[in-house]
């Protein structure tokens, strides 16, 4: 009756083991598998984190080269902002220089005009400007103690025998030819300037080099 009852208790034992080495089967299978599981997961995650750094890569090479770019692109309008003030003080410049060549010009046309005046009362000799630079036309009035004498004159600008009569003929009635010639050479200046953006008549294509030539005739005897 005592070994049945030992055997009982020993079957018991061993029994339990069993069943408790089961249960440790059951754990440790299931702790293998959520091992598994969380390496699984670790790797999809380690995974992620791979492509998420590339990503941060490109996004940070992008960035790189859209901050590179902007840099050249601030460097570029910088250098633009330089360039245009050099051309603004240089259009300044360039204005100020202008206003005082139109101011000299005025000086000049105003001293050029006082002294045709002047010569036109010396020598009493008046000119048509309208008639410039293709004809020279006018009347020189000499004065006498009874009367005055009209001596009128029309010539084409190119008339260079005209022209050598005219001062001759003049220069025996004592009309200060320096003065007179001086007077025709200013006021076909102020023609020919008055003119100059348009085209000139044909006619007085050649009468600045014409009235030079009738200054220093020596028929004028100058």
């Amino acid at each position: 009756m005592a070994i049945i009852m030992a055997e009982s208790s020993y079957e018991r034992r061993v029994k339990a083991l069993y069943e408790k080495q089961i249960r440790m089967e059951a754990l440790e299978a299931k702790f293998i598998k959520k091992v598994y599981k969380f390496n699984s997961n670790l790797l999809d995650v380690k995974e992620a984190a791979c492509r998420h750094q590339r990503k941060v890569g490109k996004l940070q090479k992008v960035l790189m080269e859209r901050r590179e770019e902007l840099d050249k692109r601030v460097s570029f309008i910088e250098e633009l902002d330089r360039e245009l003030e050099a051309t603004k003080l240089r259009d300044l410049a360039m204005k100020d220089r202008i206003k005082q060549q139109k101011m000299l010009v005025r000086q000049r046309k105003n001293e050029i005009m006082e002294s045709i005046h002047t010569l036109s009362k010396t020598t009493e000799t008046y000119i048509n400007q309208d008639a410039l630079p293709a004809r020279v036309k006018g009347v020189t009035v000499l004065r006498g103690d009874k009367r005055n004498q009209l001596i009128p004159f029309d010539l084409k600008s190119t008339d260079v025998e005209g022209l050598d009569s005219l001062c001759q003929h003049l220069e025996s009635l004592n009309v200060d030819m320096a003065q007179w010639q001086q007077l025709i050479s200013l006021a076909m200046d102020v023609a020919m300037e008055s003119r100059a953006p348009t085209t000139p008549p044909k006619e007085a294509t050649n009468c600045n080099s014409i009235i030079e030539i009738d200054l220093t005739s020596p028929t004028c005897h100058i």
